[in-house]
């Protein structure tokens, strides 16, 4: 039979409840440890090997401290995608901080996220989902069981907990920064439309333009998406129109879309950002390895997950923050690719194209 903390709290000299309240790290209105019985306990624990439980502990509690985490495509743990690792990083610090442990759906893989909820598992206490698609069958479980979930990047409900970052103002922050540039033929490289993000990051773009009088046409907005692939594929359709046509500026769905189009600038022989200047967004490790480095919105990625696991966890405590529905404020970070110096904050004038 295994060492109990019951043999720990024989070598401690203190009693169960003592060593249960030392050992989980646990807050207890009427046990109060001093340091040095803390200490005791440790090292009773230590000198035995006692190892905690935690199938014993979820059957005499009830609870499993286990959430589930389910990122919008299978292959987003292994597939170096620089969002999907930040935003993991930070749900995983909150985790780790709170004594929780944490299930990854994987098991989607081939499978369409509509059928994602044959997944959820209902030993889980709660799940957070980072960008669910609309009327998620997984979310619905969820519901259906009771059990409490927050989504990242997803249109707030009554229903739902979200947290979300401002891309409206992301948008046009970089549409601003281009403006002031003096770039006035811009193309937007659109990201997926059915991406809660997509939209408000154009409209605020278009805003952005239209306040300066600055006409966007409707050529102008391409669809594009989230991947490098598609950065490059539709930067490559716009540079095989007339030379007249080609805008001077570009500002991407994100980072590494932004990448393509650097890619397929250059193919053409251009050069950034001497011929075209290039803005992304998210602004991860990602935009400083690109080269020229990448200027792009930041987007509190990190913060966000590690946000959403903190109100998830809260609820499960019994807790309710001030606001379900918090959205995290986004800035720019200038670096090379737009003319802009990260270094010394000047800004190169734009290059037209005849």
């Amino acid at each position: 039979m295994g060492i109990t903390i019951k043999d720990v709290a024989k070598l401690a000299g203190t009693s169960v409840s003592a060593v249960s309240v030392a050992l989980n790290a646990k807050q207890n209105s009427t046990i109060r440890l001093s340091a040095a019985t803390r200490d005791r306990i440790y090292s009773a624990a230590a000198q035995l090997g006692y190892v905690s439980n935690p199938i014993a502990k979820s059957l005499a509690t009830g609870k499993t401290k286990v959430l589930g985490l389910m990122l919008p495509y299978a292959d987003a743990f292994i597939d170096q995608n620089p969002f999907c690792n930040q935003v993991l990083t930070g749900i995983m610090q909150e985790v780790v901080h709170s004594h929780y442990n944490l299930m990854l759906y994987t098991a989607t893989s081939g499978i369409p996220l509509d059928k994602a909820a044959m997944f959820i598992d209902s030993r889980v206490e709660g799940v957070l989902f980072v960008m669910p698609p609309e009327n998620s069958s997984a979310i619905v479980k969820c519901q259906k069981l009771g059990i409490p979930y927050v989504s990242i990047l997803q249109r707030p409900s009554e229903s739902s907990w979200t947290v979300n970052s401002d891309d409206y103002m992301g948008g046009r922050l970089a549409g601003d920064h281009l403006l002031k540039l003096g770039h006035t033929k811009i193309v937007h490289l659109k990201g997926n439309p059915d991406v809660v993000t997509s939209a408000p990051r154009l409209s605020g773009f278009q805003d952005a333009l239209i306040s300066a009088g600055v006409e966007l046409p409707d050529a102008s907005i391409i669809p594009a998406g989230f991947d490098w692939r598609v950065g490059y594929e539709a930067m490559t359709k716009v540079l095989e129109g007339p030379r007249i046509t080609w805008p001077t500026a570009i500002f991407a769905a994100n980072d590494l879309c932004a990448e393509g189009a650097i890619r397929a600038i250059r193919a053409t022989g251009l050069s950034v950002p001497e011929d075209i200047a290039v803005v992304g967004y998210d602004d991860t490790w990602f935009s400083t390895m690109t080269q020229p480095p990448l200027t792009t919105v930041h987007m509190p990625i990190y913060e966000m997950g590690e946000l959403a696991a903190r109100m998830l966890i809260s609820r499960l405590e019994g807790q309710i923050p001030d606001d379900i529905h918090p959205v995290l404020p986004v800035s720019l970070t200038v670096r090379h690719s737009c003319g802009g110096s990260a270094l010394t904050g000047t800004q190169t004038s734009p290059i037209s194209i005849q």
